[in-house]
């Protein structure tokens, strides 16, 4: 019998690096929250579906490694134009915590602002990007969001 195979690695996928980085809860104070950030160029439209399947990989990696209480995807050193997959990677962590509350904020940059705002309400929406309740410009306030809703669902005893 003769077997052909070649060898993968995720990262075969994409150019694009990440960072992980994590902090305490000030409002929870046993739960962490995860900043991951991605770094790089994503793809134009179909060309960045490899760039999408890598960061939802990676993005649920690292939350199976850390388990934190919520999460910031940081957005504001990538490159985005166009591609509608990157929308999967607003649900990282949609599956592993489905049966409990975990907020998410995701963080815009000069790069990525104006496609990601399309991408999430439409090419024709006249909504702001404050108007989202969930996308911001910087880390305090995804920072803050997230917080909140911790302290939010803990209030509820909801985690």
């Amino acid at each position: 019998m003769n077997i052909s195979t070649n060898q993968k690695k995720l990262e075969d996928l994409s150019e694009i690096e990440y960072e992980v980085h994590i902090g305490s809860s000030n409002e929870v104070n046993y739960l962490k929250i995860m900043i991951l950030k991605f770094i790089g160029e994503y793809g134009f439209g179909s060309a960045g579906n490899s760039d999408a399947k890598y960061m939802r990989a990676m993005g649920e990696a690292v939350l199976e490694a850390w388990n934190p209480g919520g999460l910031i995807l940081d957005l504001s050193d990538l490159s985005y134009e166009w591609g509608d997959q990157l929308e999967d990677v607003f649900y990282i962590g949609s599956y592993k915590y489905r049966d409990k509350p975990f907020p998410v904020a995701l963080i815009v940059g000069d790069k990525s602002e104006e496609a990601v705002k399309t991408l999430i309400v439409g090419i024709n929406s006249t909504k702001a990007l404050n108007e989202i309740g969930w996308v911001f410009r910087d880390l305090s306030s995804a920072w803050e969001y997230v917080e909140s809703k911790l302290k939010e669902y803990d209030l509820q005893k909801l985690l």
